[in-house]
């Protein structure tokens, strides 16, 4: 029974908490910062309050034994595996939308229409490349869908050269439905920027 007394468990029992404590600490605030820069001002501080409350612990427990190097490698693992914990969070959750733009050398109109059927908009330009004509193509596509409508740029354009750009806000555009149909309208609110 001696082993289940706090004073035996404190040695394996602390690192654990600094360490658990660091990550969700770690993950909350990798989040934050990435809603903030969306324009997520209400789950913002919310997060924040989460957040900071789980690091005022560890920290404390830290403190109380700092010259503890079992302590202090426990708040640096927490740290990084916080990190990469608030990441593949991020990518889990998938919020937000942003812009596909496709390059090909030709104006590949099965793509374009497949993407359109998917409900999104595509908007077209012909365009000038390094060898000859070629057609961009943009459309503002859902992070949860990115996957999905890259995969049959892949498969049905594979010459195709894509990029990918984060989007804060939209206020006019062709999104589909939850019902699939396409909808076109205001999705999201504007988010001013500056004063």
């Amino acid at each position: 029974m001696d082993f289940l007394s706090a004073g035996a468990l404190t040695p394996v029992l602390i690192p654990l908490l600094v360490f658990g404590a660091r990550v969700i600490d770690v993950s909350l605030e990798t989040l934050r910062i990435i809603l903030l820069a969306r324009g997520g001002r209400l789950i913002v501080p919310v997060i924040a309050f989460i957040e900071i409350l789980f690091w005022v612990v560890s920290l404390g427990l830290v403190v109380n034994d700092f010259a503890n190097p079992v302590y202090l490698i426990s708040y640096a693992a927490g740290f990084a595996t916080g990190n990469y914990a608030g990441i593949l969070l991020e990518e889990k959750l998938a919020m937000g939308v942003c812009v596909l733009r496709v390059i090909t050398s030709r104006e590949d109109r099965s793509l374009i229409d497949a993407v359109r059927a998917t409900g999104y908009g595509v908007t077209v330009v012909a365009a000038e490349g390094l060898h000859g004509p070629c057609t961009i193509f943009y459309s503002v596509v859902r992070r949860c869908d990115l996957l999905r409508v890259t995969g049959m740029v892949e498969e049905m354009s594979p010459s195709a050269f894509c990029t990918i750009e984060d989007v804060r806000s939209t206020t006019h555009g062709t999104f589909p439905r939850s019902d699939g149909k396409p909808w076109s309208g205001l999705h999201h609110r504007t988010v001013r920027i500056g004063k």
